[in-house]
């Protein structure tokens, strides 16, 4: 697959904080990657400088060969932050028409593409109202069409979906999709909605303390954690964790139920229900774990794993 987006070895010192530490990425054309971490962990750091915003202290990135902040590469991304700002003056279709045409639109062009996309998101009711009055929630869209106006081929999005109502937040789902499917959009999301992120990305990237910890294809990721993970428990827990420490197997007890870690699930099982099944006790619960991005986040974020 075409590499659209590559970054080798970025840092990014501020003062003496390190806030971007050996970053490398390289992010295909037409997939959504999910950006994740705690605050502070480097998320919008790292998105400011692909945008060309923050100038790396070292390394290089380029997007379809042009360096980070290079006209080339601006011209084919779109961008919103998590708090975009707007003109104070300006009603919802001036701002973006006037958006438009900075974006190198010519002023049907804009005004073409403003109104589809205040179509698209539902805000015809608005247009006409000066952004700075509208919702959080309304903020977010006009920002998002704003990045969508000059058709760009990448787009960057700070917590796109934060503050917004479930049907805002759906709506932008689905846009999102529709634009990878039929665009073949290359998307990179930044968000703390970790149950609705995962219904969209492809990939997820996550960050903490400025360097990359996973950066995989979500299906794989899960499926490397779920293939080694057994569930447990048993009316006597006690004597079945005794049991494991003897032959040296890795658990967690986390809310009475024993979290394995196996490398043959099989083997597993059976030496359970044979321990279980000898000292009489009762099986409550036998069965693999299959986790959540928000789950795993927790456990690499808690050092679990």
């Amino acid at each position: 697959m075409e590499k659209i987006i590559e970054a080798n070895h970025i840092n990014k010192k501020f003062g003496k904080f390190k806030a971007l530490n050996d970053i490398n990425l390289a992010l295909e054309k037409g997939k959504i990657y999910g950006i994740i971490g705690p605050n502070g962990a480097g998320k919008s750091t790292t998105l400011s400088t692909i945008m060309g915003l923050v100038l790396p202290s070292s390394g290089h990135g380029s997007i379809k060969g042009h360096y980070f902040g290079s006209v080339e590469a601006k011209a084919i991304i779109g961008y919103v932050p998590e708090f975009p700002s707007f003109y104070s003056d300006m009603s919802c279709l001036e701002y973006l028409v006037y958006m438009g045409q900075l974006a190198n639109l010519s002023y049907d062009e804009s005004l073409t593409s403003s109104l589809k996309w205040i179509r698209e998101f539902d805000l015809q009711e608005h247009m006409l109202k000066k952004v700075t009055k509208f919702s959080t929630g309304m903020k977010k869209k006009v920002g998002l069409i704003q990045a969508l106006l000059a058709n760009p081929e990448i787009l960057l999005l700070d917590e796109p979906t934060a503050n917004l109502d479930p049907t805002s937040r759906y709506e932008i789902i689905l846009t999102l999709k529709k634009l990878v499917k039929q665009k073949e959009m290359t998307i990179l999301i930044s968000s703390h909605v970790l149950t609705e992120l995962e219904t969209i990305i492809d990939h997820v990237i996550m960050i903490n303390k400025g360097s990359v910890i996973i950066n995989q294809p979500l299906d794989i990721v899960l499926n490397q954690f779920n293939l080694k993970h057994v569930l447990v428990s048993c009316s006597n827990n006690e004597a079945l964790i005794a049991y494991l420490k003897d032959n040296d197997f890795h658990f967690a007890l986390e809310d009475n139920v024993i979290r394995l870690m196996v490398e043959d699930k099989v083997v597993c099982k059976k030496k359970i229900v044979k321990f279980v099944y000898e000292n009489d006790y009762d099986l409550k619960l036998l069965q693999d774990d299959h986790i959540s991005l928000d789950k795993l986040y927790q456990r690499f974020m808690e050092g679990k794993e």
